[in-house]
């Protein structure tokens, strides 16, 4: 594998919006210490 692995984290319009900015910077830590991009 040649490419690094990343994981598209998509926004919401709605009340899970809340979730998502709570969350992100959670996924965004785990990912990144696995050496995996998060991208939003």
């Amino acid at each position: 594998m040649s490419k690094s692995p990343a994981i598209i984290y998509t926004w919401t319009d709605e009340a899970p919006a809340l979730a998502t900015h709570a969350f992100l910077p959670v996924v965004r830590a785990f990912a990144g210490a696995a050496g995996v991009a998060v991208e939003t």
